[in-house]
């Protein structure tokens, strides 16, 4: 795969992921807070959400939209 195919590939990724937050009932009020990136090869989650229980629906929320690498979740709880 060309590093052009694989960087396509990653947007498409991310792309998904922003689409399946958008849509969480939980999580669209909160989606644009968050950053969606990969890094070697693993999906990084950053931002701030309000509760727990929130970040705990980030990754089965981004498995939803087919993601099944490793998903590093390093988003915060404002307290």
């Amino acid at each position: 795969m060309t590093t052009q195919e694989c960087d396509s590939r990653d947007r498409r990724i991310v792309e998904n992921i922003r689409t399946m937050l958008q849509t969480s009932p939980t999580l669209r009020q909160h989606a644009t807070l968050l950053e969606v990136s990969i890094e070697n090869s693993a999906i990084v989650i950053r931002g701030n959400l309000p509760s727990a229980a929130m970040k705990a629906e980030l990754v089965p929320a981004i498995r939803q939209a087919g993601v099944l690498s490793q998903i590093n979740n390093c988003v915060l709880v404002a307290v």
